[in-house]
Formats: structure tokens, sequence, C-alpha cells
């Protein structure tokens, strides 16, 4: 669609005629959004706007706790009008199509919107990697409507299972393959050899027969995390009846399981992609410089390389790396740290004060394996046990709080 027949939105001018529009709603945009709106309140500041397809802000953390059925869904996906609704930011619930850089427009499904200052948190999609049939055969977990598929296709798989008189069919029905040990891939394996025995009772299966396989490229499962976390997670999947497929690349996919680079082919009707992550397409189809798998290179201060009035945080944006340090991991912590840094310099930016640099920090990563164990590391403390899942369990109450207020103890959880 050319700029020329992008319909006006119904969203009107704001007042002052400048805008700072925020794309995604996910962490790193709703906290820029909150952190921007509060900082910029009086009347001659600009408008923020805040674009989502969805009108719910999703805690991508706590995915794989839906798909068992230990979190409902209203614990993970919380409407945008309670979380906005003590901020002047305006919410617009459209997908975004296109975005003009040098109109300085965004086309979105509910028609343009302009902007002064842009900021892209558009997150990221699911990377294939050309993998034959991947795309086509593989569930990813990437939003609630996610969560939900693969519980729905988990018990059917269970059910059907239950009738079938071919032993061989049951046997793919029953086995559940998941590609990439990353933390979402570790901790979806975690909940469903949790949750399958129990499925499998209901249905008069025995307990010990479905089948959880953790397929991972790498020689250890969580590959961002110290080797010694890294083996106690292998061993604890491993005690949950998780079997680990580790060093191997998946080749192909079809509706009956995988291949592998090693040659060994794995069976399973239920197939979940966890493998990667790339950044939008649409953000190099726009003109905004790309890097590998599509994320876009910023400064210092968090601006798209050559366009200082875009700002891109979260899964998008890609940071330059100092020699002897490594790349921060996708998490949710980077994205809030990022989105409360490109706050500040956009509102520095508009006062006339100093940006300052984004420094990048990371206090570690956390990962549940089941609902009794986990594994963490914490300011490079390592943790294992029990206590993990507590502290999990109070971060998340704690961003649950920082976002919209409330401290939200057990409402909808199930047993």
């Amino acid at each position: 669609m050319s700029g020329e027949d992008w319909p006006e939105s119904a969203l009107g001018t704001h007042s002052t005629g400048s805008r700072i529009l925020i794309l995604g709603a996910g962490y790193a945009g709703l906290r820029c959004a909150q952190v921007v709106s509060k900082y910029l309140a009086d009347p001659g500041a600009p408008e923020v706007v805040l674009v989502d397809r969805n009108g719910y802000h999703q805690i991508i953390t706590q995915l794989p706790e839906t798909v068992s059925g230990r979190l409902a869904t209203d614990e993970v996906a919380v409407p945008l009008a309670e979380l906005l609704k003590r901020t002047p930011v305006r919410f617009r619930q459209a997908e975004v199509r296109e975005i003009d850089l040098d109109g300085k427009r965004v086309a979105t499904s509910e028609g343009i919107l302009t902007y002064t200052t842009l900021v892209v948190a558009l997150g990221s999609v699911t990377a294939y990697y050309g993998v034959q049939g991947l795309k086509d055969h593989a569930l990813t977990l990437k939003s609630v409507e996610d969560a939900e598929e693969i519980t729905r296709r988990v018990q059917q798989a269970v059910a059907d299972a239950a009738e079938t008189p071919d032993p061989a069919r049951r046997a793919r029905l029953l086995s559940f393959l998941i590609g990439g040990a990353g933390l979402t891939g570790v901790e979806l394996a975690g909940e469903l050899a949790e949750v399958l025995p129990t499925m499998a009772r209901a249905q008069d299966i025995p307990p010990t027969e479905p089948r959880v396989t953790l397929i991972e490229a790498a020689p250890a499962v969580l590959p961002s995390m110290p080797e010694r976390l890294q083996g106690r997670a292998a061993a604890i999947l491993a005690e949950l009846g998780v079997r680990l497929v580790l060093g191997s690349k998946v080749t192909a996919a079809d509706q009956e399981g995988i291949d592998l680079a090693s040659g060994d082919r794995l069976v399973g009707n239920t197939l979940v992609w966890t493998g990667g992550i790339m950044a939008p397409p649409l953000l190099g189809q726009s003109g905004l410089p790309t890097a590998l798998n599509g994320h876009v290179p910023v400064n210092e201060y968090l601006q798209a390389e050559g366009f200082p009035d875009v700002y891109v945080v979260g899964d998008s944006a890609s940071l330059p790396v100092l020699e002897g340090e490594s790349a921060m991991p996708p998490t949710a912590q980077i994205a809030v740290k990022q989105a409360e840094a490109a706050a500040y310099n956009i509102v520095a930016g508009w006062e006339g004060w100093p940006r300052r640099p984004y420094k990048p920090a990371d206090k570690g990563q956390l990962v549940s394996l089941g609902s009794e164990r986990g594994v963490a590391s914490v300011f490079h403390i390592p943790l294992v046990g029990k206590k993990v899942i507590a502290l999990k369990a109070l971060i998340a109450e704690s961003y649950r709080y920082a976002a919209t207020g409330r401290i939200n103890l057990g409402r909808g959880r199930r047993g």
C-alpha cells in the first residue's frame, strides 16, 4: 500500500501538533509509554500514543505455566485500559502494517498515525531458519493464543491416543516434541512433563506412557546460563521424565515428526518450536538498517542508526557488544530497562537536557522446571530448587504491581 493510499486515522490531531508514537505494548512498549507520559504531562507536552494489535498486555514469561493450567489466561493477559487508566496515554488497538520514515507516518489497520518521535517496540517473531516443513507443522509459544492452542492440541492428542487401536499411532500421539532448549523451551518441557501424567490418568492411559522430548542444537540446555546450572537443569528435567536430545539440529519437520542432522528421526504428532527469534520483517521493509536476524542496530541512546527521531527497544533492537562482553539475552528485564532509558532520552530531547547512554546490565535469569524446582543465576549467584520458584513468583507479582498498581495474589490460579 503506497503512502498516498493510506486512510487517515480517526484518532485526530493533538493540539500541540507533536506526537510520540509507540509501536507495541509488550514489556518495552508499555513501560516506555508509562514513563514518558509521566514526565511529559503538562498541557504543552506532546501527545503519547500507544499502538498494539491486542487490547491487552501479555506477561510472556508466564506462558508455559498457562499451557499446563497452573495459571489462567487472565493472569498473563492484562487489559491495557486497566494499565493506562491513570495515564494520559492514548491507546489505539490496530495492527502496524507499514512505516514511512520519510513522511513520519505509520500505516495501521485503523488508518494513518503521524509522529514526531517514533518508538519501535514490536518485539520478535519466530525464526524458522529455512528448515523444511517447520513453519507448517510446528506450534509456537509467543502469545496467550499460542498457549491456548498448545493446551488444546495436547489434550486432544491424549484423548485420541486413548481411542486408537493402532500402537504406532498411539505412540506418535503421546510423543510431544519441543525444539529449542532456551528459557521458553525448558520451562514448557517442565510444565508438560508435570501435567501429562494427570491428563493420561483421566483417559485411562498409564501415566508414564506420554513422553516429552526436548531438542537443542547446542551441546547443553539453557545455552545462555552458567555451565553448572545447565547441568542441574538437565538433571531435573531428566527426573521429570523429559528426554534430552542435544547437539543436533532439526533439518526437516512433517506431521509425524522431525529429522535431525545426526540422521535420527523423532516421531511425534505435536511439535512446539521455541528455537529462535528474529525481528519483524516490517522493520527492514520500512528502510530501517538491520543486522543479524533483522534486528535494528541502535546507538548508545537507543536511536536507530541514521534516524535520530526513531528509538528501537526490546527484542527488535541490536545493541553494540563491547569487547570482552557478551550480548544481552532477549529477556523481559532487559526490555524494561531499555524502555526506561529510551523514555528518559525522549524526555531529555523535548526538555533540552543532555541524553544519557544506555548501559546494559543483566541481573540474571530464572527458569522454572515444573511447579516445584528451578535454576537461577541472580547477580552471578547460582540458585537451585524451590527457592527459585518462590523468587520467580515474587518477581512476577512485583512486575504486575508496578504495571497495574495492584498485587494479584492467586486470582485465577488453577490447582
